[in-house]
């Protein structure tokens, strides 16, 4: 094919995979779903308190057409809090295989770090031992010099999990691996 020509045969099919990777049902999340994700009641030891805290909380599991998972939990502090907004995205990923869950794991990682250099921010590892999976770092989301959240990533076999949190951070490894254990030891054992 002559350089600079496209072929709209191989476009087709790059639209029709992506279109497939991208279909899914939506099914609802049960209570075992919820519990492996970190959410916002949480962070109330660290003075993050809300009224009616589940109102501000979004779910969602979709099953794709290739019998994988992907699990998402949202939440935002209320549009008009200003002293101590805070927000958090979970993202559980469960995948047929262990060498698609971690290309899943590391592309995911690549788009957070593109958006954070967009934004001014970068990413800082936090040293520590967290003996979670296969793959687990926890880093700091700093802007400037100052840090302003959190990514926390894992894989376990064929499960990805991405935690990323912003309005508190964490800079102790084992302060942060007393919140984080409880959830990681019910990813471990999560299937859908």
């Amino acid at each position: 094919m002559p350089a600079g020509r496209l072929d709209l045969r191989a476009l087709f099919a790059l639209v029709v995979v992506c279109s497939m990777a991208a279909c899914g049902s939506e099914e609802p999340v049960s209570t075992e779903d919820k519990e492996i994700f970190l959410r916002a009641a949480e962070f109330a030891r660290f003075g993050f308190h809300y009224d009616n805290v589940d109102a501000l909380e979004t779910f969602s599991k979709v099953r794709n057409f290739d019998g994988t998972y992907q699990l998402t939990y949202q939440f935002r502090t209320p549009e008009g809090e200003t002293d101590r907004p805070l927000y958090i995205h979970v993202s559980v990923a469960v995948e047929r295989r262990a060498s698609d869950a971690m290309m899943a794991q590391k592309a995911e990682k690549l788009g957070l770090l593109i958006g954070f250099q967009s934004e001014g921010a970068e990413e800082r590892e936090v040293p520590g031992t967290y003996p979670y999976g296969d793959d687990a770092r926890l880093s700091l989301i700093v802007k400037g010099e100052n840090p302003i959240g959190n990514i926390f990533t894992m894989r376990d076999g064929g499960k990805t999990y991405l935690l990323v949190v912003s309005g508190l951070y964490f800079d102790d490894p084992a302060l942060f691996n007393k919140v984080i254990g409880p959830k990681a030891q019910r990813f471990a054992a999560y299937s859908p």
